[in-house]
């Protein structure tokens, strides 16, 4: 059975990190910025700083059995015209010795400093020099070509065909089995490139539902990598889905693949075994084989849960409410770019995990439309988090309108812009853009 009522209670209470941690998250990073952008030695060739990796993925999970966790961040940046490959690291880890915040904090890796706070995380700080555009090894003192931005808008895009978040909930119900399993190890840009690769769009052509749901996109996501794996005995090459020629597999050996490849049949047919099974008893017992005994009924639900959602009952949906039918036979793709400010540049959300600092305004257009002649265009943006709940501006209408829309972020949460293309009465196209607000970045 699905339990997806104790799928969602699982990922709000054992998996995902919690709002404080990300609180806390999102100011460490952004007075790193600060410092950086103001920094003597930085100033000049100071770009932005840039959620990379399980950050900018969403994919970060709480620390499991007192393990830490860690953030990644580019400083992107204009090449120095004298520092080697090695002494932008070197330099970085001066600038945060020279410091009083963070001397004693600061450590050199071999392609990032990483700032060790008190608490179970550290932020890892890598430069990227963006006419290159590479990332440092300090080791070789030498250049790794790279494109973390196109890694992220790449995962984004898998993230669409999934739908949901479910994407991101899936790798981190991975992740929680990797940590607290220990069966099997695996870097999480690897397993973040296997599991993608896994999903494609045409399996939602002949079953718009295969990823339907968090356990149905769990069960089919793990079989279909399940399959590619058990027909590549061997290491196989894991190219950077970036485009910059990198193999991942550089990173890995076939002992552990072989491991990783044993314990994913392992768990792709218990994973089968929990969705097929007849019984809420049998189906959460052999859920609990997967994720252990934190996977269980979810409490009653709260007050505060009902207040909020009485208060998004406005929400519309194009069938229900508008009584337009679905029936999606083409394609669209919706991207909100920022707009630039200042000494901030303009940038497509996808490549920077979908997040945009308050009051700064999204251009939002259709790419990649494949619906050809005469067609209307229907919008709806929903605001979520206690901000809006608070200013009576969750929203959630849908409103006709033309290819494009500007908004202003006015409220911190994680809202969204979805768009839908009505042709002779019917949908048959939509896309989704999450939009993540903070405070500042």
């Amino acid at each position: 059975m699905k339990l997806l009522t104790y799928f969602k209670s699982f990922l709000d209470t054992t998996v995902n990190l919690n709002d404080t941690r990300i609180a806390t998250l999102n100011s460490r990073v952004d007075t790193i910025t600060s410092f950086l952008r103001e920094h003597d030695t930085f100033s000049d060739y100071f770009i932005d700083v840039i959620p990379q990796g399980s950050y900018a993925q969403r994919t970060i999970i709480k620390p499991v059995a007192g393990r830490e966790f860690d953030a990644d961040v580019l400083l992107a940046m204009k090449e120095h015209p004298t520092w080697s490959a090695s002494e932008y690291t070197a330099e970085l880890k001066r600038a945060f010795e020279g410091s009083t915040t963070y001397q004693g904090m600061a450590h050199k890796r071999t392609r990032c400093v990483y700032i060790n706070y008190a608490d179970d995380f550290h932020v890892d700080v890598i430069p990227f020099v963006e006419d290159r555009p590479a990332i440092t090894n300090n080791k070789t003192d030498d250049w790794e070509s790279t494109d973390p931005q196109a890694f992220t808008e790449w995962l984004e895009g898998k993230s669409r065909i999934v739908g949901g978040g479910r994407l991101q909930a899936v790798l981190r119900l991975l992740k929680y089995v990797r940590d607290s399993k220990t069966t099997f190890s695996i870097k999480s840009v690897i397993l973040t490139i296997l599991v993608g690769k896994a999903v494609e769009s045409w399996r939602t052509t002949s079953d718009a539902k295969y990823y339907g749901d968090t356990a149905t996109a769990l069960v089919h996501i793990v079989e279909d990598l399940n399959t590619y794996l058990q027909s590549n005995p061997y290491l196989p090459t894991i190219e950077d889905p970036a485009g910059t020629g990198r193999d991942f597999s550089e990173r890995w050996d076939q002992d552990g693949y072989a491991n990783f490849r044993k314990w994913i049949n392992t768990y792709s047919a218990k994973i089968r075994e929990a969705y097929d099974a007849e019984t809420v008893a049998a189906s959460e017992t052999a859920w609990q084989v997967i994720f252990g005994s934190s996977f269980k009924a979810p409490a009653a639900v709260k007050k505060a849960a009902l207040s909020a959602s009485a208060s998004t009952t406005t929400e519309q949906f194009i069938d229900s409410s508008l009584n337009i039918p679905v029936r999606l036979t083409h394609r669209v793709t919706l991207v909100g770019r920022v707009r630039g400010t200042g000494t901030t540049r303009p940038y497509d959300l996808p490549r920077h995990g979908d997040r945009v600092a308050k009051n700064r305004t999204i251009d939002f257009s259709l790419r990649e439309c494949t619906v050809e002649g005469k067609y209307d265009v229907y919008w709806k943006v929903k605001n979520v988090g206690t901000e809006a709940v608070g200013a009576g501006d969750n929203r959630g209408q849908i409103v006709l309108g033309g290819t494009t829309r500007d908004e202003r972020t006015s409220y911190v949460g994680s809202h969204f812009v979805e768009v839908y293309l009505v042709k002779d009465g019917v949908c048959v196209a939509k896309d989704r853009q999450p939009v993540i607000i903070q405070p500042r970045l």
